[in-house]
């Protein structure tokens, strides 16, 4: 109450004025705060887009190691069997060989319908 005493006393203009530079001031401290809470996200969520990235990266490695490692165990596992049946890959392919495994691979696709 004394405090509107004591601005009814003093000049109207001023005591606006007053009013605008505290509510500047104050504007200005939410301002800083709130922009250093937008800094502390943004930097949260690169830290998190990195951890992330990393994750990505390593599975991606892990499912490349292990299509390379199965790629080269059925690489080698054919080479066996080239070796015990002594079956020679020349290119040649024998035609009913080359029917009888187009018609398994049509069975497989459709599931036999």
């Amino acid at each position: 109450m004394a405090q509107r005493q004591i601005e009814q006393v003093q000049d109207p203009v001023a005591v606006a004025i007053k009013r605008v530079l505290e509510a500047e001031r104050t504007a200005e401290v939410k301002l800083a705060n709130c922009r250093r809470q937008a800094e502390a996200l943004v930097a949260a969520a690169r830290e998190q887009a990195a951890a992330i990235t990393q994750r990505v990266d390593a599975r991606i490695s892990k499912l490349h190691t292990a299509y390379f490692n199965k790629v080269s165990s059925e690489v080698a596992r054919l080479s066996d069997v080239k070796i015990s049946t002594g079956a020679a890959i020349d290119g040649a392919i024998d035609d009913a060989k080359l029917v009888e495994a187009a018609q398994r691979l049509a069975a497989k696709l459709t599931r036999g319908t």
